[in-house]
């Protein structure tokens, strides 16, 4: 949630959130700055320079690329990202291009995983990982 001082711009130095509650349902293409949570139900492609987080009740399916996701519920289709975190009793279904993965003991990713070579902004990590 944003503060917004008299003018009705967002304060300097303020985060702010979108949020998606529990009981609504979107499709389509979203282009975000801010956080992302959902509670609710989002179908289609999401591009976000912020942070996505899926609460307990959030249900994702398509596309997604953020700088970070954190799943406590659901999320089917393809993710890239720098770090996605999967919580207890989070389901990832999909395929995955990232850097870090964190699965917490309960949750569950299932899918393919591809290990990014360069971040966000494009500078160079370390060498591909493969098996």
């Amino acid at each position: 949630m944003a503060i917004f001082n008299k003018s009705d711009k967002m304060a300097k130095g303020t985060n702010s959130t979108t949020i998606i509650s529990k009981g609504a349902k979107i499709e389509g293409d979203f282009q975000l700055s801010a956080q992302l949570y959902i509670e609710g139900e989002m179908i289609g492609k999401i591009n976000s320079s912020n942070q996505v987080s899926i609460g307990n009740g959030g249900i994702v399916k398509g596309e997604l690329k953020a700088k970070k996701l954190i799943i406590n519920g659901n999320f089917e289709g393809k993710v890239e990202c720098d770090t996605i975190e999967i919580m207890k009793g989070g389901v990832l279904k999909g395929d995955i291009i990232i850097q870090h993965i964190v699965i917490e003991e309960g949750g569950v990713f299932e899918g393919s995983s591809t290990i990014k070579t360069t971040n966000q902004n494009g500078k160079k990590m370390g060498e591909n990982i493969k098996k």
